[in-house]
């Protein structure tokens, strides 16, 4: 199963930050910030690792959200476990690293706009944000 950490970065009118990886088969859906857990890494040293290697920023206050399950979208049939949690950053300037193609801000007129979110996202993590207000 790969157990991923997840931040969910809100600015200051509410949108989420999601990010589009750089993938040989150029895929579209945007995922959260974070990633997989290195050995006897605790969350927030994985999600501080993480948000620092893919976008040089820095990881202020993190508070637990929920935990997702489903099926992995970059690895094809694999389980895959996503502990979310509610992420300040430090004020930082948000740079594009590594494996990231681009990073979005999002809000609930995404689809609209063209943006295809990966299903964990979508279907149960920003509906959950909806019904807790965290986006409107």
């Amino acid at each position: 199963m790969i157990d991923h950490i997840a931040a969910l970065i809100f600015d200051s009118e509410n949108n989420l930050l999601v990010l589009r990886k750089k993938t040989p088969d150029n895929r579209k859906e945007c995922i959260l910030p974070g990633g997989k857990r290195e050995k006897n890494e605790t969350d927030e040293q994985t999600l501080t690792r993480e948000l620092q290697e893919e976008l040089g920023i820095e990881v202020e206050k993190m508070t637990y959200y929920k935990v997702y399950y489903d099926k992995a979208v970059f690895e094809q049939g694999e389980e895959f476990k996503q502990t979310t949690y509610i992420t300040k950053i430090k004020e930082k300037e948000i740079e594009v690293k590594n494996e990231i193609k681009e990073a979005l801000w999002i809000n609930l007129d995404y689809e609209r706009k063209g943006i295809k979110c990966n299903p964990t996202l979508s279907l149960q993590i920003i509906p959950d944000l909806v019904n807790d207000g965290f986006i409107s």
